[in-house]
């Protein structure tokens, strides 16, 4: 794979959805479609979209579904030579999967020292859900494209779409090392929907770089299942990025860069989706290949 050549395509086409004239309401469908599945269970998605865990369950469908590998000594090998996760990471990640009923495992008869790994129907369906959020906003974009998540009902789709996601993943085309300032939000539980609560509320006001709103933490804490300490810490954080500025009187001063990072970031997400769907619009970026 030439990663600097995928890399570029994936900014490019981020750019040209920058541009849509309906990238906000594709970014706002994405947002309110996460925040549907994220409030059925709200303890357990503010953990999985933590941006290192969430890496690792999305190479787990990777390996299983994109079958590179199906047992977890196999998976933690994997891991381990693309720095992924470290061994206990992808163990606690299998097992909260595993209690909460989207996979399951059981000993090889051949090799009772393999465990083996298959997703529960559950689990498929919640993968379905989630990648809604994807599917529909490029629909926003592309209506055309009449995209829906029961394709990947189909076994040999749903191994395409993940062994795609695969050789991104496996390559290092991944956030932290494509727009590094979105661990700032996304390696925080609740991070990413707090980060397009922000960026969505902000966009309903004005279309200008720079706006304050007011805030509460309460409500904020409630909202994304986190406390009230983690939200001043992640704005904290967000202070020394150079994204926002805190005021008294709980207002928050949305700066430039934090446009720049939520656009890039709902623009890369689009793009990797198409990406692993193999879908590459013609009339999207002149001359791609």
């Amino acid at each position: 794979m030439d990663i600097q050549k995928r890399s570029e395509q994936l900014r490019n086409r981020c750019e040209q959805f920058k541009k849509m004239d309906k990238f906000y309401d594709a970014v706002a469908l994405h947002y309110q479609l996460n925040l549907d599945i994220y409030k059925m269970q709200p303890l357990f998605y503010k953990i999985i979209l933590q941006e290192s865990r969430y890496n690792i369950v999305q190479a787990i469908c990777c390996v299983i579904f994109g079958r590179k590998a199906n047992s977890v000594s196999q998976i933690k090998e994997i891991f381990d030579k693309y720095k992924i996760a470290s061994p206990n990471s992808v163990i606690a990640i299998i097992a909260l999967l595993k209690t909460t009923g989207r996979l399951s495992t059981w000993r090889d008869d051949s090799d009772r020292r393999k465990v083996l790994l298959e997703s529960t129907e559950k689990g498929i369906q919640d993968l379905k859900f989630y990648l809604r959020g994807g599917f529909a906003p490029l629909n926003l974009l592309f209506p055309e494209l009449e995209l829906h998540e029961d394709l990947l009902d189909d076994e040999q789709s749903r191994c395409s779409f993940f062994s795609r996601a695969t050789d991104m993943m496996f390559n290092g085309i991944v956030y932290r090392n494509i727009l590094p300032d979105s661990s700032v939000f996304l390696d925080k539980d609740g991070g990413r929907m707090i980060m397009l609560h922000l960026w969505l509320r902000a966009r309903k006001e004005s279309q200008e770089n720079r706006i304050t709103l007011e805030y509460s933490q309460k409500k904020l804490a409630k909202e994304f299942a986190v406390s009230r300490t983690h939200i001043r810490r992640l704005f904290l954080d967000a202070l020394d990025n150079g994204l926002c500025e805190i005021h008294e009187g709980s207002r928050i001063t949305l700066l430039p860069a934090f446009f720049d990072l939520v656009e890039n970031y709902s623009g890369i997400y689009f793009a990797w989706v198409l990406d692993y769907l193999n879908i590459h619009p013609a009339s999207l970026i002149s001359g791609e290949k």
